[in-house]
């Protein structure tokens, strides 16, 4: 190899690594050594998480949440997926529409929503002149404050996920689904025989890392509800360092979250490999 090549080949290998460990490795080193530091090295801070009934809210919570949307957003992207994939003349209107959510900032998707959920927002307005009962979307601590917190969190992030299942199913041979033709299968016997085992590696992928993404949810939390509204474990901490002035506890929670997406995010990578294998095997 070229001297030169060789030296600009170990260039792009470094400074990477050097970024990696400036904005990643020491301020997680150094998180982790604050979370343990409570008048000395101890397991203090952690103690007292755990002894605080809004962590176990906040802990449930960020397993409920994520749970929820992904589900959301697995069952309309696939079937925006399907739709879109079965047109014969594709319409950028509509892919664009369906695109969009994801397109506009997340922070006007939120505000937008909440003046659609709000206590006198309009979508109660609309309630209102039906002659219903007003329904408390946002209410603290209630189950349909936390169903608002999945629609809107899968309303924005759905279109990623309706991509990686097109891109999936735009790989599936047409000679498959004429075979299922010409055998006389109908529409549900080709999706269950012919495109659901196709797409699996697209599912698989897509809800690994929606599933690992999803975990890190804040904003919407923040903004929909606030901290103690629907608490995650983001918010968590965001309200231990910020309005309680407790930056050791808080980032011991911070410190729990990143285990929780660490320990999920190996588990799908190691299920998503053993997948692959077993895939290959058998094809």
């Amino acid at each position: 190899m070229n001297p030169a090549a060789k030296r600009l080949r170990i260039v792009f290998v470094v400074v990477p690594c050097i970024f990696m460990i400036a904005m990643l490795v020491l301020p997680a080193l150094n998180g982790l050594i604050l979370s343990f530091d409570h008048n000395g090295p101890s397991l203090a801070n952690y103690k007292i998480l755990f002894d605080d009934s809004m962590f176990w809210r906040a802990l449930a919570n960020n397993l409920l949440v994520p749970f929820g949307s992904v589900i959301v957003e697995f069952v309309l992207g696939l079937a925006l997926a399907l739709a879109l994939t079965a047109r014969r003349s594709r319409s950028a209107i509509i892919e664009t529409a369906a695109i969009l959510p994801f397109a506009i900032p997340e922070i006007v998707i939120l505000t937008l929503a909440r003046y659609i959920f709000m206590p006198r927002g309009y979508l109660n307005g609309a309630i209102a002149m039906t002659g219903m009962h007003l329904l408390p979307w946002l209410s603290p601590r209630s189950s349909l404050a936390m169903f608002t917190v999945i629609v809107v969190d899968a309303w924005h992030v759905t279109p990623i996920v309706m991509l990686m299942l097109m891109a999936g199913l735009q790989t599936i041979p047409d000679e498959l689904y004429e075979a299922a033709r010409l055998d006389g299968a109908g529409t549900f016997a080709t999706f269950r025989f012919v495109t659901l085992p196709m797409l699996t590696p697209a599912i698989v992928g897509a809800l690994i890392l929606r599933g690992i993404d999803a975990l890190r949810i804040f904003s919407t939390v923040l903004v929909l509800t606030g901290p103690e509204g629907v608490p995650v474990l983001s918010t968590y901490s965001y309200g231990l360092w910020d309005d309680a002035q407790k930056p050791h506890e808080a980032m011991a929670a911070s410190m729990i979250l990143a285990l929780m997406v660490t320990m999920i995010g190996v588990g799908g990578l190691v299920a998503a490999r053993r997948f692959s294998r077993d895939d290959g095997a058998l094809a």
